[in-house]
């Protein structure tokens, strides 16, 4: 940056001016002095800003690697100065998450050439940050005559939407909750493709007979002549602001039950299926590496987003990757005419459905949505009842979304070299 040495030397020469031009025409000690001592000031200035480092390369790690909204980070910088004389001192402010986020500035002294520090950031916001920046200061003992580089990070600050605990809900999945006590379930499904073994039939060809299993069980077990693949499950989070009455906090809930869904079928090996409902596509996906793709689709998701196409194609596309047998959930903020009809399109196209649905403030209230009451499930109920017995003749299953937010993951550490010339 040069607008910060330009504007020392703006003010240096003149002064250098005046007090020359003072000694020249009065003369006496004191005139040289205050010139002697400008000039020496000036002089050291020049030194510490020409003389500085040539390359700042700055490296970051921070801990948690992916953290949730809303927790922590602790970030450390690791700063090597390359080429030039080392400075008396180094200011170094890092926005890891950019432009207008909250940073952190770091201070250090002596000549060296390498410096560590660490900073904290308080409660960041979802979202995928790429932008980050760091910028590298230095001068003389005054501080007046200065020396600043900006280095572009490389860095990706993956911010990750709490995931939901799905609380109040009946399924095979349930477990105890060993903090609260309460029962945490997930919607539990019933296997829709039979075991590739099953018991003898007669007309079963011999070489089927699997004779392992068949000494252990003291029965014949047979390999099924075919094996049926089962087919990838799908998930689809609905972005259109009507489905939520354009109330972010409800929308943040859909969210979070994207983000437990998306961890629950990682754990397994099968690829599954997800879609923002942005227009761009179902991404296929599978394991960890998958999850954290649709984490990072997660932290950006927003209602209104104008760089994409708008959320109405996106629906028309819904019906266009629907194959027969395919267990899709789509999380939606709240019921609507055309929500529904598109729904039932898509059962009567074959694909077994879960509708997760946040509900609307008002008819199910922030306490309702935390807590799991009686009340808020006759709130959801009431407010969906004109649509209920048809998405139920139609085999859908619906869920409100009646959950308590819970860390899961643990931490790790994370970042790369990024450096200027």
């Amino acid at each position: 940056m040069k607008s910060g040495w330009i504007r020392a030397w703006a003010a240096a020469v003149p002064v250098l001016g005046a007090l020359g031009a003072v000694y020249v025409w009065k003369g006496g000690a004191a005139s040289l002095f205050l010139f002697v001592l400008a000039l020496s000031i000036a002089a050291i200035g020049a030194i510490a800003q020409f003389t500085g480092p040539r390359r700042v390369v700055v490296r970051r790690t921070w801990s948690p690697l992916a953290p949730f909204e809303g927790e922590d980070v602790e970030v450390t910088l690791h700063i090597r100065l390359e080429g030039g004389i080392p400075p008396l001192w180094l200011q170094v402010q890092d926005h890891l998450a950019g432009e207008g986020q909250e940073g952190g500035t770091l201070l250090f002294t002596g000549f060296k050439r390498n410096y560590c520090g660490t900073y904290r950031l308080d409660g960041v916001t979802r979202g995928l940050y790429t932008d980050g920046y760091t910028t590298a200061s230095w001068g003389d003992v005054f501080g007046w005559f200065t020396r600043s580089r900006r280095i572009q990070g490389t860095d990706k600050l993956l911010v990750q939407p709490l995931p939901l605990c799905i609380a109040a809900l009946d399924g095979p999945n349930g477990h105890k909750d060993g903090s609260s006590g309460k029962t945490i379930s997930s919607p539990g499904y019933a296997p829709l493709w039979g075991s590739r073994l099953r018991a003898y039939e007669p007309g079963d060809p011999l070489k089927s007979i699997h004779w392992k299993i068949t000494a252990r069980r003291g029965e014949l077990i047979t390999r099924a002549q075919e094996e049926v693949h089962e087919l990838p499950v799908c998930l689809i989070l609905d972005t259109d602001p009507e489905s939520y009455s354009a109330q972010e906090e409800v929308f943040e809930i859909a969210v979070s039950a994207a983000a437990a869904w998306l961890r629950r079928h990682s754990a397994g090996a099968d690829e599954y299926y997800f879609c923002s409902g942005t227009g761009s596509g179902a991404l296929k996906l599978s394991g960890r590496e998958g999850l954290y793709q649709g984490l990072e689709i997660l932290a950006q998701a927003q209602l209104v987003d104008k760089r994409l196409t708008a959320s109405a194609c996106a629906a028309e596309a819904w019906e266009q990757w629907v194959v027969p047998g395919q267990r899709i959930t789509v999380i939606t903020g709240r019921l609507s005419s055309s929500l529904v009809s598109r729904l039932l399109q898509m059962a009567d196209a074959g694909a077994v459905l879960d509708l997760w649905c946040a509900g609307e403030r008002g008819s199910m209230g922030a306490e309702g949505l935390v807590n799991g009451g009686d009340d808020a499930l006759e709130g959801w109920t009431s407010a969906s009842e004109p649509w209920l017995s048809q998405l139920s003749t139609h085999g859908i299953h619906m869920v409100p979304l009646l959950y308590e937010a819970s860390v899961q993951m643990g931490p790790e550490r994370g970042g790369r070299d990024h450096g200027i010339a």
